[in-house]
C-alpha cells in the first residue's frame, strides 16, 4: 500500500449521491481506490480487491487488533451497501434515480486479515476518471477523520475549493448524507452530524471551515458553508501544533476515569478525536441514568468509542423515545382492552334479552314482583298481572332493562 499522499479520485455525481456506510466502510473503499490507481490495477468489476487490516491500521492509524476487527465486521456489511444517484433524463426533463450496490461481492480472508471485493459494474465510472468533471483528494486529508459525516462533507466542500463558499438545501443536504430520518430537528442535525463533521475537517484536514444557516420564512432551510487552504506551516511549526496538550486532568478525562476508563488509554482516546469521546461517553451516562446498561461501564464505553460508528444522539433521546413507544403501546393495549369489554358487554347483553325472552311465564312473574319490592316499587300501580307487564311504555322500558341486568349479572 502506498502512502497517505495518494490520491483519491471520484465523479462528482458520486461525491453528492445519497448514501450511507459506516466509518470502516469509508476507510475501506478510499483505500480501494487508491490502491487501484496505485498498482494500475484498475476498477473494473474483473478485478479483485484486496485490502490488508494491516494496511488499514498504517493508513489510518488504528491498532492491529482493532483493524482486523473492523475490516472483519466491514466485509460482513459492504455488500449490502447502495447509492442513490440522481440523474435527468434526456427525453422527459424529469429527474431519474438509480440505486446502485458498492460491490457485486466480498468476502473476509480468514487468517489472512484481509478483505476481497468487486466494485459493481455500474459503479465503476463514477469512481475513475471516465467522467468530465471530478474531485479529487490525498487520502491524507481525511485519513484521521473517525466521522463518516466529516469525509462526506469534506468532499462536498472540496468540489467547490476554488470558490471557498458552498450554499446547500438543508433537506437535501439530510437526504445526500441520509440521516434525514435520523436527525428531523435541526437542532440534533447540527449537534451530532454538522458540528462534529466541522470539528474534524479544521482539525485535521487541509481546510478551514465554518457555516451560517439562511431562513426561508420562519424557517432555516439552507447551509452556507465558508471555508478556505489552511497555510502550510513550517516543519517545526506544524510538529509544535500537532503535539496534543496535556489532556490527562480534563474534565472529559475525569469522565472517562469515573466511567472506569485508564489515564493512558483516556490520553490515548483524546488524542485521536476529543469530539467522538465527548459524544461517546454523553451517549454512555445517558444511557446508565436510563438503566440501560447492566455490565461494565467501561466494556460498554470501549464498545462504543472502538468500534468507530457514530453514536448518534445521546441515549436519554433514545430513552425519551423508548418511553414514547413504551406509553402509545400501552394506550393500543388500553383501547384493545376496552374494545374487547365493550364487545363482552354487548354479547353478555344480547345474552339477557335472549334469556329474558326465553322466561317461564311464572318466572317472569317472579322477577316482576322482586322489581315492584324494590327498584320499580314507586311505579308497581302500572303493573298489568294480565299482560304480565307495565301498562306505562317507559315504565315497561325500565323493568326490562332491570330485567336483563339481573339476568346478565352473574349468579
Amino acid at each position: 500500500m502506498g502512502n497517505k499522499n495518494e490520491l483519491v479520485v471520484k465523479s462528482n455525481r458520486l461525491v453528492e449521491a445519497s448514501y450511507r456506510l459506516t466509518l470502516a466502510e469509508q476507510r475501506i473503499i478510499l483505500l480501494a481506490i487508491v490502491e487501484a490507481r496505485r498498482t494500475q490495477t484498475g476498477l473494473s468489476e474483473d478485478n479483485l480487491l484486496t485490502i490488508l487490516a494491516t494496511d488499514y491500521a498504517a493508513m489510518f492509524d488504528v491498532p492491529e487488533n482493532q483493524a482486523y476487527e473492523q475490516v472483519k465486521t466491514a466485509a460482513q456489511t459492504l455488500f449490502r451497501r447502495y447509492v442513490v444517484l440522481y440523474d435527468i433524463n434526456p427525453k422527459t426533463g424529469k429527474k431519474d434515480m438509480l440505486e446502485v450496490r458498492w460491490v457485486s461481492s466480498v468476502k473476509y480472508l480468514n487468517g489472512e486479515g484481509a478483505i476481497q471485493f468487486r466494485f459493481a459494474q455500474d459503479m465503476v465510472p463514477y469512481i475513475t476518471r471516465l467522467e468530465v468533471e471530478f474531485t479529487r483528494y490525498k487520502l491524507e486529508k481525511v485519513a484521521k477523520m473517525t466521522s463518516t459525516y466529516a469525509i462526506r462533507l469534506y468532499e462536498l466542500l472540496i468540489q467547490w475549493g476554488s470558490v471557498g463558499r458552498r450554499e446547500v438545501e438543508l433537506e437535501w443536504l439530510k437526504k445526500t448524507l441520509m440521516v434525514d430520518k435520523d436527525y428531523p430537528r435541526l437542532f440534533d442535525f447540527k449537534k451530532w452530524v454538522i458540528d462534529v463533521a466541522l470539528s474534524q475537517i479544521n482539525a485535521h484536514s487541509d481546510l478551514s471551515a465554518s457555516y451560517t444557516q439562511r431562513k426561508t420564512g420562519r424557517n432555516v432551510t439552507h447551509l452556507t458553508f465558508t471555508f478556505s487552504a489552511k497555510e502550510e506551516a513550517p516543519p517545526a511549526q506544524a510538529a509544535a501544533q500537532e503535539a496534543p496538550p496535556d489532556v490527562a486532568e480534563s474534565a472529559l478525562s475525569q469522565r472517562l476515569r469515573g466511567l472506569g476508563i485508564g489515564a493512558k488509554l483516556a490520553k490515548e482516546w483524546l488524542k485521536q478525536d476529543e469530539a467522538r469521546v465527548l459524544a461517546a461517553v454523553e451517549y454512555v451516562e445517558a444511557r446508565i441514568q436510563a438503566g440501560q446498561v447492566k455490565g461494565s461501564a467501561a466494556g460498554y464505553l470501549r464498545s462504543v468509542f472502538e468500534s468507530g460508528a457514530d453514536p448518534g444522539p445521546p441515549a436519554f433521546d433514545a430513552a425519551l423515545k423508548a418511553q414514547a413507544r413504551a406509553a402509545a403501546a400501552a394506550a393500543r393495549r388500553a383501547e384493545a382492552e376496552q374494545r374487547a369489554k365493550a364487545r363482552d358487554g354487548r354479547a353478555a347483553l344480547e345474552r339477557a334479552k335472549e334469556a329474558a325472552r326465553a322466561l317461564a311465564p311464572e318466572a317472569r312473574l317472579a322477577l316482576a314482583a322482586e322489581y315492584r319490592q324494590g327498584d320499580g316499587a314507586a311505579r308497581s300501580g302500572s303493573w298489568d298481572d294480565k299482560k304480565g307487564d307495565f301498562r306505562n311504555t317507559i315504565e315497561s322500558i325500565q323493568f326490562k332493562a332491570w330485567l336483563q341486568k339481573k339476568l346478565a349479572r352473574p349468579a
